[in-house]
């Protein structure tokens, strides 16, 4: 698919998305769906699609839950699958087409800003694709006019970085070498933007969700089948892939040494494993 052109608020985002990381991303798709996939059913399960209904995708990258969400509604309904991600929705349209499923539509738009029908969507959910807005009452309240009178609102985010192992563990090995990164700005768009439930209760609040219900989800996420896959995807993700975006050969080799020497009590019969935390959000259209 084409490539969003950076504009309007979420430039910076866009730019991001539709550039290496978006590539990186696309290519592993079917290892990032391994990791994760567990923690978007939970969310899809308290969203409660039932057969028939119109569902927006937020953020749907590769696609992956927009075809779960498909099979949920059946030939009835309709999910629409939104992403400013060229390269991400390029392997999600693959997908749909391998499926033969004809009641998914993909969008390159950004969920933010886009001009929505008012009133169309029964349900909206999200894997971890609503922590990177600018404005994010805004984008919420924007996404709110799609939603009809009784919809149901569902979605995923990381909590702390502090209390997710695979991404605290990986950043403190790097600091070994790379310098730390500059302080993030307060609410800053990124992985662990909703890591705070207050503030997720107030963004929607304040965009006239009601209901509004955040439940806590540790759960072992599977970053590898041996070592080696592991450190890999380690040194590509969260907090230590940003931080090492531009970092020389010779820093990411000596950390991938470290995390190589220090993941064997990680390593189980299944792979290597370590805790994650999420928050899993549900909210009504009142």
């Amino acid at each position: 698919m084409e490539r969003m052109a950076p504009a309007g608020v979420n430039a910076a985002q866009i730019e991001y998305w539709n550039g290496p990381a978006g590539d990186r991303w696309a290519r592993s798709a079917d290892t990032q769906d391994v990791m994760i996939g567990g923690l978007g059913m939970a969310a899809l399960d308290a969203c409660r699609i039932e057969p028939g209904h119109a569902v927006l995708d937020i953020g749907c990258g590769s696609g992956s839950t927009t075809l779960e969400i498909a099979k949920r509604t059946g030939s009835a309904g309709l999910v629409v699958g939104i992403d400013i991600s060229g390269p991400m929705l390029g392997v999600a349209n693959k997908r749909r087409g391998d499926a033969g499923l004809s009641n998914i539509r993909l969008e390159n738009r950004d969920a933010a800003t886009h001009d929505f029908e008012e009133a169309v969507f029964d349900r909206v959910f999200s894997r971890f694709g609503v922590m990177f807005f600018v404005d994010p009452v805004l984008a919420f309240q924007n996404i709110r006019k799609a939603v009809k009178a009784e919809g149901r609102l569902a979605f995923v985010c990381w909590q702390t970085r502090t209390e997710n192992q695979w991404m605290e563990f990986p950043f403190g090995i790097a600091l070994r070498h790379a310098p730390p990164p500059p302080p993030a700005q307060p609410n800053e768009p990124g992985p662990t933007a909703f890591a705070d439930p207050e503030r997720v209760h107030r963004i929607l609040s304040e965009s006239n969700f009601g209901d509004i219900r955040i439940e806590p989800l540790v759960s072992p996420l599977m970053l590898g089948d041996d070592i080696a896959t592991a450190v890999e995807r380690l040194i590509q993700l969260g907090p230590t892939g940003r931080l090492l975006r531009d970092a020389s050969t010779e820093v990411k080799t000596a950390i991938a040494a470290d995390l190589t020497e220090e993941l064997p009590p990680f390593l189980t019969d299944d792979g290597v494993k370590m805790k994650g935390s999420v928050w899993i959000v549900t909210a009504s259209a009142t």
